[in-house]
């Protein structure tokens, strides 16, 4: 049997050849202080203004 033909050839060679991708990590991130909420919604309200705020610079930027 050919690999092509083997549906399972992609797991074998997986379980044979582990490799962990490193992941890109974001860098230029806002300051990050620590916070206290009192309720969900004064939490969403601070994430909506803090997305923003990522916005507002133009994004993150992704390094390997």
């Amino acid at each position: 049997m050919k690999t092509t033909d083997d549906y399972q050839a992609k797991i074998k060679y997986w379980a044979l050849h582990p490799e962990v991708p490193r992941l890109p990590r974001p860098t230029a991130w806002p300051p990050f202080p620590a916070k206290k909420f009192n309720s969900y919604q004064e939490m969403n309200d601070w994430k909506r203004n803090y997305l923003l705020e990522i916005a507002a610079q133009g994004g993150l930027k992704w390094t390997n």
